[in-house]
């Protein structure tokens, strides 16, 4: 389960960040024909170049590592607390006794946690909510990291 749990979250974090880089890359750049070219009508498509659309803000650096990190808390998250309910553990939070007992239900609940909370950041920095959006990530974070310490020493106990 580990293994899985480990693979699925490096695969996640690799397709997140492709698909941001992409998505990136394809908003701050945006086609401009050469006039020549254009006139000469001849179809070279040579003189097609690719310049930075004005006004196009890039995002920090914290904040697609904010984005890494609460992938990867979640993914803690999930993997601790499944391993100590297969150590005899009990679920603490009575709104996750429920699912827990899936274990494919709870990982797929934890990604979707952590993907619902990447798409609120990124619809705030769209709309230009940039202190919110990273704002946001930092209680995210801060949350799943009080969750992740407290599964550790659990996990630590049950070990």
């Amino acid at each position: 389960m580990g293994r899985i749990l480990a693979t699925s979250l490096a695969a996640l974090l690799l397709t997140a960040t492709t698909a941001l880089a992409a998505d990136e890359a394809a908003k701050a750049l945006t086609p401009s024909l050469a006039v020549a070219a254009a006139a000469s009508g001849s179809g070279d498509l040579s003189a097609v170049t690719f310049t930075p659309r004005e006004g196009g803000l890039r995002r920090p650096a914290v904040l697609p590592a904010l984005y890494a990190s609460t992938v990867f808390l979640q993914g803690y998250d999930a993997y601790s607390t499944l391993t100590v309910l297969k150590s005899g553990g009990v679920e603490q939070n009575p709104l996750m006794r429920g699912v827990t007992g899936h274990p494919a239900a709870f990982v797929a609940l934890k990604a979707g946690v952590a993907t619902a909370s990447i798409m609120a950041a990124e619809q705030m920095w769209k709309r230009n909510n940039r202190v919110g959006a990273i704002l946001t990530m930092v209680a995210t974070n801060s949350v799943m990291v009080m969750v992740a310490a407290h599964n550790a020493r659990v996990l630590g106990q049950v070990r």
